[in-house]
């Protein structure tokens, strides 16, 4: 029932597309279920560690390990899509991050050292992004990258919409371990729909990293590192922030609900910046989407109670959409500029990305080390706002004034 709701509404906007319409409703069927899942548990995972007693410099260091993993796995990722296709890829990822559900599920009875939980969870994102990222770049009409990234953001955020207030119920009623357990069983029915066609792009592709012409895409790498290191500081930075100094009471539920309403926010935002991506004005939307998003890391400290968390999780959301969509339509035409390496071209930015945050979080853990938790996650919040403004270095030839966009 969900695959043929989910064809009714894309069809008429995916008639230019070269693979089977039904083959692209089992990918989107696909997201969506995983996009619950992992929403369900991960604004979560900080706060649950630190009630099971992991140090708050432990916590800090497992995203590091987490990047580490995802800097390795990027470039693994890349070869495996290139020989097997990124729906295979995206079937890997699966796999790896039920292991990792199930590694959350069971630290009250074993305590797991932070590398064996971060490092599955690191390889499964990879394998998912990358699968994620050529898949679309690929498919992508060219003139409407924009309108259809902001469909495809908007079914991606249902699931963001449905899995923190669910998780957040689950987490106060029965127990956090029982998030995991319900993330993993979505994990697991999202792996169904992959099964049921081929890969839609050619296989045993050859990659050439070699060939890759860095001079000129160092600032777009620049500008990608920059986002990924605001993305993360954003969800878990924050996340932890709000559980440990703001929010008192049933802290699951009520983070739950915060993100949620937050995302409801987030689809509206996404159908609409995706269209207005589509305009010559897509490049000064995205830098006044990274320039307001800065300034929203100046009021995150003096927050003190859900009302404040609820506003600025809510103009989070609609700034982050106003930078993100046209940053990827960027990307995905950039990839299109590149003949022959477009998988390489993605895991190339990719792996920078996981290392420029691994970086950021190594930092934080040696910081807790001395200093308090408020002070260190404040910390990232500074790092958050100047990596904003540092996404504004992106130099994509589909924004130049002097091309037709």
């Amino acid at each position: 029932m969900l695959k043929r709701n989910i064809e009714k509404i894309l069809k008429k906007s995916h008639f230019w597309r070269d693979v089977g319409f039904d083959e692209l409703s089992e990918l989107y069927v696909s997201n969506l279920l995983r996009s619950i899942a992992l929403s369900i548990f991960m604004i979560f995972v900080p706060f649950f560690l630190w009630q099971e007693k992991y140090s708050a410099s432990a916590i800090l260091a497992m995203f590091g390990i987490f990047f580490v993993a995802r800097t390795a796995s990027d470039i693994g990722a890349g070869y495996f899509a290139a020989r097997y296709g990124p729906k295979h890829t995206m079937i890997i990822s699966c796999l790896l991050q039920i292991v990792s559900a199930s590694l959350l599920l069971s630290v009250p009875n074993y305590h797991w050292n932070i590398a064996i939980l971060a490092i599955p969870w690191g390889a499964s994102a990879s394998f998912f992004f990358i699968a994620y990222h050529v898949v679309f770049s690929k498919i992508k009409h060219t003139t409407r990258a924009g309108s259809e990234l902001g469909h495809m953001q908007a079914f991606e955020k249902v699931g963001f919409l449905i899995g923190p207030f669910v998780g957040g119920v689950i987490g106060s009623v029965l127990g956090p371990r029982y998030i995991f357990l319900t993330a993993t069983i979505l994990l697991f029915a999202s792996l169904i729909p992959l099964f049921q066609t081929a890969e839609p792009v050619r296989v045993h592709q050859k990659l050439r990293f070699k060939d890759l012409p860095v001079a000129k895409i160092k600032r777009d790498l620049f500008a990608n590192a920059c986002l990924g290191v605001e993305n993360t500081l954003c969800i878990n930075v924050w996340s932890f922030y709000v559980a440990v100094f703001v929010l008192t009471g049933s802290v699951y539920a009520q983070l739950g609900s915060l993100s949620a309403f937050a995302v409801l926010v987030s689809i509206i935002s996404a159908k609409l910046i995706g269209r207005l991506s589509d305009t010559s004005y897509a490049r000064q939307i995205l830098r006044a989407g990274a320039s307001l998003n800065a300034l929203t890391y100046i009021i995150r400290p003096w927050v003190g109670n859900i009302w404040g968390v609820l506003a600025v999780n809510s103009a989070n959301e609609a700034v982050t959409a106003a930078y993100r969509m046209p940053f990827m339509k960027g990307v995905y035409s950039a990839a299109d500029d590149l003949p022959g390496l477009r998988i390489v071209y993605i895991s190339s930015m990719e792996a920078i990305n996981s290392m420029s945050k691994a970086t950021v979080w190594f930092f934080l853990a040696i910081l807790a080390t001395t200093f308090g938790l408020k002070t260190v996650l404040i910390v990232g919040f500074a790092i958050a706002g100047i990596a904003s403004l540092g996404i504004m270095k992106e130099n994509f030839a589909v924004y130049n004034t002097k091309q037709k966009v």
